[in-house]
């Protein structure tokens, strides 16, 4: 059940600068492929699907770690663009602020649609709504020839618990005319399945046997453009068995490039060339992780949400000084190094998805763990630090580490503690707190922690139902929170027991039980002023809008 009323929020300069905010700026990343020439072939399927005269709407490209799905989407996006196309992309990625997460993912293609249609533009659009119903006035205005080409990479990636299948979070259920999905994933991706299943549909697996010249003549291309650059020359068994080796894996060519590139030239032989790109990973991290230090902020980097910089990274292994400037030396081929999401430092982060599982699987026992905990104990603090970087990122990731540690315990106290939810939900949004606590009440149900279940249940469950006031007046949330808990059951006593209100705080305290709402009230929907004439069924069958 949902209720609708309550009046219209914001105007249409607040929605401006929403949007405006909500675009991601993919320049670095897009880059890092544009290298990788060829594949014409690949690229000229891709046209013929996306571009040609049949009713293709999705289009998918799968393949396995490195086989160079991103290089795939990033040059076929490159050469649309330089034709005078718009194209709205996201690519997916760990452990970069919040690219993972599936409302980020559809309100960023959102906003750039609208970029390019701002008079089909809502003001009043509907959070969970706005991109579907957003491709549905675009299907109308592009006609019967119109064409729009969304690219969507890395859905591996994509932000989600255990079991859950996060696609149809942001990816519509039914593709209107005229509009076209590209997305590429990996073979293994369990909800595959998912788009498969929509029609009309076609599938690209690099991993084919269709496709081994072409990948082939990619890792080809990288060793004749670099060969020239090494002094002495290396052997040409070398670069033959670099070739033989990669397997026609770009991410095998450009790692093996950078270890051959720092050795010895007696020791760039063909017999030192790994075969396959897990084989060459588990050597670099063998070398790497032979330090203690190295290991410890190499496991560092697989837990964190985000990249760190080296200064954070020390502060939280405990680093000596030396031990500070061991690390890059020994793990850089690692490593991937980009601008930080604030001004003036660099990060580092695991240069792969697929590099940092190999690591995870290397960390002995509940090494993970501790890592996890390290990084809530020291980075995602609360109270939250005072530097601007720290604080954002304990705002995001505090409550996901304590959860990864198996500290519910920690876990509760911090999302008890309502000053610290009022803070998400003024500076990051009341949508991602809600969400947050929601994942956190989702694993704790798994893990079976009956002490705390109910607990987390019912502040998710109060968040929700509070969602539209604390939009409105986020400054409120204690206020609204605390009262909403007392609805659902909880008595005085078990409030100031189980939940953090800041002392001397003033505000209207529900003392007694009286509520109208249904049980089966999930939220309210603010905006719809008028009568209720019809309602849809997704074709899941689980919800009625």
């Amino acid at each position: 059940m949902v209720s609708v009323g309550g009046s219209s929020v914001g105007g249409s300069s607040q929605l401006g600068a929403c949007v405006a905010a909500e675009l991601i700026d993919f320049t670095i990343e897009r880059e890092r492929h544009l290298r990788f020439v060829g594949r014409e072939e690949v690229l000229a399927r891709l046209d013929e699907w996306l571009l040609g005269p049949d009713d293709t709407r999705w289009v998918v490209v799968t393949g396995g770690p490195g086989m160079g799905k991103s290089a795939v989407l990033s040059t076929w996006l490159a050469r649309r663009e330089a034709a005078g196309a718009q194209v709205p992309h996201h690519f997916v990625r760990r452990q970069v602020i919040d690219w993972d997460q599936p409302e980020r993912i559809a309100t960023s293609l959102a906003a750039q649609i609208e970029g390019m249609f701002p008079e089909l533009r809502d003001d009043q659009p509907r959070p969970q709504a706005r991109l579907p119903e957003l491709l549905g006035r675009v299907s109308k205005r592009l006609g019967a020839p119109g064409r729009l080409v969304i690219v969507v990479d890395g859905l591996d990636e994509t932000r989600a618990e255990p079991g859950e299948n996060p696609l149809p979070r942001f990816l519509p259920h039914v593709v209107p005319a005229g509009i076209r999905i590209l997305c590429a994933t990996r073979p293994t991706y369990p909800h595959l399945g998912w788009i498969e299943a929509r029609s009309p549909a076609r599938r690209m697996n690099l991993d084919d046997a269709q496709w081994a010249s072409s990948n082939e003549a990619v890792a080809r291309g990288l060793w004749e453009a670099v060969a020239p650059d090494y002094e002495p020359p290396l052997p040409d068994a070398t670069v033959a068995a670099a070739i033989t080796r990669a397997g026609g894996n770009v991410l095998h060519a450009v790692m093996l490039h950078e270890v051959l590139r720092d050795l010895p030239p007696y020791r760039r032989r063909a017999e030192h060339v790994p075969d396959g790109l897990r084989e060459l990973i588990s050597g670099m991290w063998d070398r790497a992780a032979s330090i203690q230090s190295v290991r410890v902020g190499l496991g560092l980097l697989c837990a964190a949400q985000e990249a760190l910089s080296l200064n954070m990274l020390a502060e939280v292994a405990g680093w000596s000084s030396d031990d500070k400037k061991r690390f890059l030396p020994e793990a850089r081929q690692l490593l991937l190094e980009e601008p930080a999401s604030w001004a003036g430092a660099t990060a580092y982060r695991p240069r792969h998805d697929w590099v940092r599982e190999l690591m995870a699987e290397q960390l002995v026992g509940h090494a993970l763990a501790a890592h996890h905990r390290a990084l809530a104990d020291k980075l995602a603090t609360w109270p939250l630090p005072g530097d601007a970087t720290a604080r954002r990122y304990a705002l995001r990731h505090a409550l996901i580490h304590r959860v990864e540690a198996g500290a519910w315990a920690a876990a509760w106290r911090l999302a008890a503690d309502l000053p610290f939810l009022e803070a998400k939900c003024r500076e990051l949004s009341v949508h991602e707190t809600e969400t947050d606590i929601e994942r956190t009440a989702e694993r704790c149900r798994a893990s079976g922690n009956e002490a705390l279940i109910e607990q987390f249940g019912a502040l998710a469950r109060a968040l929700a139902l509070e969602s539209h006031w604390s939009r409105m007046a986020p400054e409120a949330t204690t206020a609204l929170v605390r009262n909403r808990l007392r609805q659902l059951g909880w008595s005085a006593g078990e409030i100031g027991e189980r939940i953090q209100v800041p002392a001397g705080s003033r505000f209207l305290r529900v003392r007694h039980l009286a509520t109208r709402d249904s049980a089966a009230l999930v939220r309210d929907l603010v905006g719809h002023a008028s009568r209720v004439l019809a309602c849809a069924v997704t074709p899941d069958g689980r919800r009625a809008v």
